[in-house]
């Protein structure tokens, strides 16, 4: 299961950020998102395709728009290769019936990047150990 730790986020900030796809796709998206992977939490701030800064240190004073909390082994299974069926994407994971992604926040701003952000998660399978 990866670590999810700071070198793991890098890497995969470093893979959006060198992804034309990426870049074309997000480049009307600037959000600040909190992405919590069980224990370990950090606002990612998106602006027009690229991840610009990474924070690790999150506390009562980190501002974030939206935010995506899941435990460990939820995101474990979304980063596979191959995904297991309602591991496949944000809006399986978030449904009612299997409950193991929440989605908070000003949810409208994901909505209308929803391709954007969904690319950027996407390339999560891509980051190696």
């Amino acid at each position: 299961m990866p670590a999810f730790d700071v070198r793991w986020v890098e890497r995969w900030q470093n893979m959006v950020n060198q992804d034309s796809v990426a870049r074309l796709l997000g480049r009307h998206f600037s959000a600040d998102v909190m992405l919590e992977f069980g224990p370990s939490a950090y606002v990612v701030s998106f602006e027009r395709g690229e991840i610009r800064r990474l924070q690790h240190e999150i506390g009562a004073e980190s501002a974030y728009q939206f935010a995506l909390r899941a435990p460990a082994e939820t995101w474990a299974k979304f980063v596979q290769p191959v995904p297991p069926p309602m591991y496949n994407d944000i809006i399986a994971m978030s449904h009612t019936l299997h409950g193991r992604l929440k989605i908070e926040g000003d949810v409208k701003v994901m909505w209308q990047n929803l391709r954007a952000f969904a690319w950027d998660l996407d390339l999560m399978r891509a980051v190696k150990e």
